[in-house]
């Protein structure tokens, strides 16, 4: 941020968006979305989601949380987590659709089952993570991953896509496997736990294949999506 603007970077070099009405005219088509939603689901529906969006961003806003093993859900929302924690995810859920959308990507049927109240995704797995090269340039600040997108040897099927969004270095990580591709079992997902850990990442790219590295708190980490209903044990 600088001042009351907003600073936007990207590939295509830097924008300075001014005040709120420069953000709704959002000239530079940098800060919204196309419209790929009715105005009753984007709004009505999803109200809980953007409520549940602003106390976690609000809590990440005010610092400390990267240095810690996880982030505590049920501290953020009380008696309600479990329920908040999924309007959360399914926040996030919305995010990335419409960047697919955007990309011109197929959205998952379990990702539009999951906006519409089915309990989790079967195919997508979302974790909690921090990467080491977005703390150190956007501390601060809202940060988009890149999208990585793979695909079969003669790039004629999408096997899957990786993507995340930062606030303060401390995002969700995205990952969604095309049926034959995905792996089995039942994975777990951050919004099923108290307190979800923070997986760690030396950079993007590292981020986008998978490979996290140990926290200076925890020598040790398991990256591998779980795929048991236990919580996880600290």
């Amino acid at each position: 941020m600088k001042g009351d603007s907003l600073v936007w970077v990207g590939d295509n070099g830097t924008r300075e968006i001014r005040g709120s009405s420069g953000v709704r005219r959002d000239r530079y088509g940098v800060v919204k979305f196309p419209k790929s939603m009715c105005a009753v689901c984007n709004n009505a529906k999803s109200q809980p989601f953007d409520v549940a969006y602003d106390r976690f961003a609000a809590y990440l806003a005010a610092g400390g949380v990267r240095g810690r093993d996880g982030v505590p859900l049920a501290k953020i929302y009380g008696e309600t987590w479990r329920q908040d924690s999924r309007s959360l995810a399914r926040y996030y859920g919305k995010h990335f659709g419409c960047r697919l959308r955007q990309l011109n990507m197929p959205i998952p049927d379990s990702l539009r089952a999951f906006l519409d109240g089915a309990d989790s995704m079967p195919d997508v797995h979302m974790a909690l993570i921090t990467t080491d090269t977005v703390h150190r340039y956007a501390r601060d600040g809202l940060v988009l991953s890149p999208d990585f997108i793979t695909t079969d040897p003669v790039r004629q099927h999408i096997r899957g896509f990786v993507m995340a969004s930062y606030i303060a270095s401390v995002g969700v990580r995205f990952q969604w496997w095309a049926h034959a591709s995905a792996p089995p079992g039942e994975l777990s997902q951050f919004f099923d736990f108290p307190t979800p850990v923070i997986n760690r990442f030396a950079d993007e790219d590292a981020m986008g294949s998978g490979q996290t590295r140990p926290s200076l708190i925890r020598r040790v980490l398991t990256w591998r999506p779980r795929r048991s209903t236990e919580p996880p044990r600290f």
